[in-house]
């Protein structure tokens, strides 16, 4: 009896269709830096992502409160990763740029003038 009812569930198993899952927004918080010609400030700026399926980015969203500023980025299949922040009110193309290494992790520009640290690129 056991062993039917295993050979059943097994059976279930392998042939019911596998549903894409939902991709969940995942939040953490990293350093951040507002970089201007004559200094550099640093803030903690909270980070929430959205990945497809299939691990791939789908869109990030970064907030400074210390600096009031929001840059919300995403893949528009047409234009590539897309870039809208809060000082310029525009959305942009824009490609991460390395901005410096450190023992604690690489620097990225996400924006002009704007670097967080430890971001994926995918």
């Amino acid at each position: 009896m056991i062993m039917k009812k295993l050979l059943l569930l097994i059976t279930l198993l392998l042939t019911t269709p596998v549903q894409a899952q939902q991709s969940k927004p995942f939040r953490y918080e990293s350093p951040c830096i507002l970089e201007t010609p004559q200094e550099m400030y640093p803030d903690v700026c909270t980070v929430i992502e959205t990945r497809e399926p299939g691990g791939a980015l789908k869109s990030r969203n970064i907030f400074s409160n210390k600096f009031a500023l929001t840059i919300k980025s995403r893949f528009d299949p047409q234009k590539g990763f897309v870039t809208w922040d809060s000082h310029n009110k525009y959305e942009y193309k824009w490609e991460y740029k390395v901005g410096g290494n450190q023992e604690l992790g690489t620097w990225s520009y996400v924006m002009p003038g704007f670097l967080l640290q430890n971001v994926s690129w995918d």
